[in-house]
């Protein structure tokens, strides 16, 4: 099965994820980097892992990092260690595809370079992410298996910084020596924590006889090819990019979306259900709207069908699990876009992401609810559904990973 975002990120997919993950031996990531926040509640205490699968620390699962990340070192030893200290030997647990690009130092730096020399800034982290992966794509990046071969990464670095130097001049301050230094640390720390490393090849007949849940980050509509392009993540959002790990879309059984209740972003870009003033900082507040990778506030926007309609046909979801549902507790009236308004023709999907930047909301207005066992919430759940003909089987009420339920016992408990 593989779990996706049905927005712009920060649906709570690694919650749904750590829900889920009981009933599977491998966690999945197979795209993006340190620029995804998967924030997960465990023994009432919290971990944010940008890095690592979503994998429950009690259970036997097992993380898997793909090929189509990029990895930030740092970042991934920070987590394991913190992981480390209440959950000892746990490092061994988690595998990582040899073909994995890393995020460098100097990514970092270009990073903040590039976007401070943009007209209209984009909303990049500055987590090197974009650097990164244009330097995968111009065939100028650095794989994990060179970290294994000094000889063959003082090559690559000296390459590569000669190009970057004719680049950006002495606005780069990491040198090469500290780069290759930095790696060679990175790879010792690795291998204290015990990680393994393995390719998708070696690991596919493991993957084909066991189960397999397969982790995004950030949201279809973040994605690379088919998101609100240029504020978009540098990577593959969808269901699709299970490729870089092997997969086939038909190998897989589910596709599950998560969505909010309502809509939120981070950074720059098309929103078209966005709302501002004190109707959203209420949304904001009650929901603890802030990113989790960069602690910005989050922007707010009542949902948008139209938007999950697009995400459903792009990633091929089979099903949808909604979060957040208790931030909208207490509110009298909940608006949902059903349809946009572009150039005076009305829209029940977008055409292309194009249409996101003119698209003006038409909305419909529903009666608010006290709580989740609400008659008016199932209503809201069964609206949803039948503007999208796509059915919503978990509901996700608090923030906690046991905070779940299906629809089928919320449908119980109203009855009550």
């Amino acid at each position: 099965m593989a779990i996706v975002g049905a927005q712009w990120g920060d649906e709570g997919k690694g919650k749904v994820v750590n829900y889920f993950s009981d009933n599977y031996e491998w966690i999945v990531r197979f795209s993006g980097g340190a620029n995804a926040g998967h924030t997960i509640y465990y023994q009432n205490k919290k971990y944010v892992n940008h890095m690592l699968p979503s994998i429950k620390p009690n259970s036997d699962a097992k993380g898997f990092l793909g090929a189509g990340m990029v990895l930030d070192l740092d970042k991934l030893v920070d987590e394991l260690n913190i992981l480390e200290n209440d959950f000892p030997g746990i490092s061994s647990r988690f595998y990582i595809d040899l073909e994995t690009f890393l995020v460098l130092p100097w990514h970092k730096e270009e990073d903040e370079i590039i976007e401070s020399m943009r007209r209209n800034p984009i909303g990049t982290t500055k987590r090197g992410i974009g650097p990164a992966y244009t330097d995968k794509v111009s065939r100028e990046g650095i794989k994990l298996y060179y970290l294994f071969d000094e000889k063959l990464l003082e090559d690559r670095l000296e390459n590569i910084y000669y190009l970057k130097q004719n680049y950006y001049g002495n606005k780069l301050k990491s040198t090469k020596e500290e780069v290759f230094n930095y790696l060679i640390n990175a790879r010792r720390k690795l291998e204290k924590l015990n990680v393994n490393y393995a390719s998708a090849i070696e690991m596919g007949k493991v993957f084909r006889s066991t189960s397999v849940l397969f982790e995004g980050a950030q949201g279809v509509l973040l994605d690379l090819d088919f998101g609100t392009y240029p504020f978009v993540t540098s990577s593959s959002c969808m269901a699709h990019g299970v490729s870089s790990v092997g997969f086939s879309t038909f190998e897989l059984d589910n596709v599950y979306g998560v969505l909010k209740a309502y809509t939120t972003r981070v950074g720059e870009g098309p929103f078209p259900t966005e709302i501002f003033g004190d109707e959203a900082e209420v949304l904001r507040q009650k929901g603890g709207e802030y990113g989790a990778t960069t602690g910005r506030p989050r922007r707010i926007g009542w949902l948008d069908l139209p938007a999950l309609r697009y995400a459903k046909i792009r990633s091929g979801l089979t099903g949808l699990v909604i979060t957040k549902a208790d931030v909208l507790n207490g509110i009298e009236k909940i608006k949902v876009c059903t349809k946009y308004s572009i150039k005076e023709e009305i829209k029940d999907i977008p055409s292309s992401s194009y249409d996101f930047f003119v698209a003006k909301p038409i909305y419909e207005e529903l009666d608010g609810w006290s709580d989740t066992n609400d008659i008016n919430f199932l209503k809201f759940i069964s609206f949803i559904e039948e503007k999208t003909e796509i059915d919503i089987d978990y509901i996700s009420y608090g923030p906690k990973t046991e905070e779940m339920c299906t629809k089928n016992s919320l449908i119980l408990n109203i009855n009550k």
